[in-house]
């Protein structure tokens, strides 16, 4: 195997081994504070990290403000290839209508984590809070609706986000 493949099979599984934490961090949060406190704490926690980090590719200039909602696409790509595993969501359809975006998933590594463990029942699902700290960090309304969600009981998520700045 050649080093490059070695370190990105390291990074995938240092990714895993991060959203394996997440999961039990909340299952103890439910255990100890009640569902309702902590999706609470799990949502303000992900718009954060992911502010900061949409923040911090801004400041790298690894990403720049979005112009049109197919710039927008492209960043919500790059977080995704970059903080979850597997691909994850890189290669669902995205369908782009005027300055809205509809993107359908079928797999959720968060959505599967919480079947295992029979902890659906009254999770919030964090995509919300992904979406808003990465559109607030670009000065961006956050504006986005969650049509369908596999934690609700769906067979895909359908998930809809428009494009306008603040």
């Amino acid at each position: 195997m050649e080093e490059t493949d070695t370190f990105e099979s390291d990074v995938n599984s240092v990714k895993k081994l991060w959203w394996l934490h997440d999961s039990y961090w909340h299952a103890t949060a439910v255990k100890e504070l009640g569902p309702e406190k902590a999706n609470e704490l799990n949502l303000q926690a992900a718009e954060r990290f992911f502010r900061s980090y949409t923040l911090m590719l801004l400041k790298e200039k690894r990403i720049q403000r979005p112009q049109s909602i197919e710039d927008l696409v492209e960043i919500f790509r790059y977080v995704w290839k970059t903080c979850f595993f597997d691909e994850l969501y890189i290669h669902d359809p995205i369908t782009i209508e005027g300055n809205e975006a509809t993107w359908v998933g079928t797999t959720c590594n968060a959505f599967n984590s919480l079947s295992s463990a029979k902890m659906t029942e009254g999770y919030a699902c964090g995509c919300q809070s992904i979406r808003n700290g990465v559109m607030k960090a670009l000065k961006l309304k956050p504006l986005h609706s969650i049509d369908k969600s596999l934690i609700g009981g769906d067979d895909c998520c359908v998930i809809r986000f428009s494009f306008e700045p603040k």
